[in-house]
């Protein structure tokens, strides 16, 4: 699947822990991108468990630094994982994207300060 579809697909699905929210949104990309499984069989169904989950791997960069190769956000290529602002994104040319609880958010991708790539990795 071409990264601009699997966003465009994500426009109209509202957002919903353990559904449709900024990790699944992110972490699904990769796992579409490399056929590799990086999520939890067992997801979240609200904001208590996915923070308890991210508290249990020592936070949300620590859990990608379990599952990706950090890079420079200078050289992140479209599809590659950042985390701004405890939201995390997918690079997708000039922006990162997520979703939030009122649609996609985009952001310049200037503003991440810390980037993942899931190629060869």
């Amino acid at each position: 699947m071409i990264l601009a579809h699997y966003i465009t697909d994500k426009l109209s699905v509202p957002f919903e822990y353990g559904v449709n929210d900024c990790v699944l949104f992110t972490v699904g990309w990769a796992e579409l991108a490399t056929g590799k499984k990086y999520l939890p069989e067992k997801i979240w169904k609200n904001e208590k468990e996915a923070l308890d989950l991210i508290k249990k791997h020592g936070g949300l960069i620590a859990a990608f630094d379990q599952h990706f190769k950090r890079i420079e956000p200078n050289y992140a290529q479209d599809g590659d994982l950042t985390i701004v602002d405890g939201i995390a994104h997918i690079f997708s040319g000039a922006a990162i994207v997520s979703v939030g609880k009122h649609g996609l958010l985009n952001k310049n991708r200037l503003a991440a300060t810390i980037a993942w790539t899931y190629h060869n990795g």
